[in-house]
């Protein structure tokens, strides 16, 4: 019995890794959506030269990537 209870423990610490990892990259994608909000509204007086767009993109971009857990599993 004891054999069933340990493998019932392993799967749940692993779902609970996998769950943790979810809300991280959840997290993530939240605050790069927040990003290019920001970016994408502007202001109405803006320089054509300046690109809020183009910036919130770039950052949200590396926060993802940031975010991009290194997969070893396969």
């Amino acid at each position: 019995m004891r054999e069933v209870a340990e493998s019932d423990s392993a799967a749940i610490a692993a779902i609970e890794r996998r769950v943790r990892l979810l809300e991280t990259r959840v997290e993530a994608i939240a605050e790069a959506v927040e990003v290019l909000v920001r970016g994408l509204e502007g202001s109405p007086v803006a320089e054509p030269v300046d690109h809020p767009a183009t910036e919130a993109a770039r950052r949200a971009h590396e926060l993802l990537l940031l975010a991009k857990p290194d997969r070893h599993d396969g």
